[in-house]
């Protein structure tokens, strides 16, 4: 039988795959785009948080080769910030963007506090709530900037 932690993993990986089966087809290119652009500053603000002693990932995929989630930084956020920017507010006001922007980044948070406290998938040991919180604005504000300019030349 498989333990909590197992069904979490697997069921991001289904719920993932499955969501991006929901982006328009002329959002294709875009979504491939998103889905490997996304990965490198995930990996790398992972990776550190990681080699730092701010993180620690108890129960996690590829523990052999990687100390950091593999699912998260590859495939989850990467997918989230594909829909993200699929329902982008691209002409509503600023404030308007932001609140879309840290309305999204909270709950990916909530969801990351809840799993930290109830769950083997991720330990804080020098990290804050509101890192998480940071940095994922951070990664959907590059992301949007990066996904405009690119596909402004096209």
């Amino acid at each position: 039988m498989m333990n909590l932690e197992g069904m979490i993993l697997n069921a991001a990986v289904v719920v993932s795959l499955i969501s991006l089966a929901f982006t328009p087809r002329d959002k294709v290119l875009q979504m491939q785009f998103i889905l490997l652009f996304v990965q490198l500053p995930t990996w790398l603000l992972g990776l550190s948080a990681v080699e730092m002693g701010l993180l620690e990932y108890p129960y996690r995929e590829l523990a052999s080769v990687n100390r950091t989630s593999f699912i998260f930084e590859y495939l989850a956020l990467p997918v989230v910030c594909v829909h993200l920017n699929n329902h982008y507010p691209w002409h509503a006001s600023a404030p308007m963007k932001a609140a879309y922007f840290a309305g999204v980044s909270l709950l990916l948070t909530g969801t990351e506090v809840v799993l930290e406290r109830y769950t083997m998938l991720i330990n804080y040991t020098g990290w804050e709530w509101y890192w998480t919180w940071i940095s994922v604005i951070f990664i959907f504000c590059l992301t949007q900037k990066t996904v405009a300019w690119f596909f402004s030349y096209r």
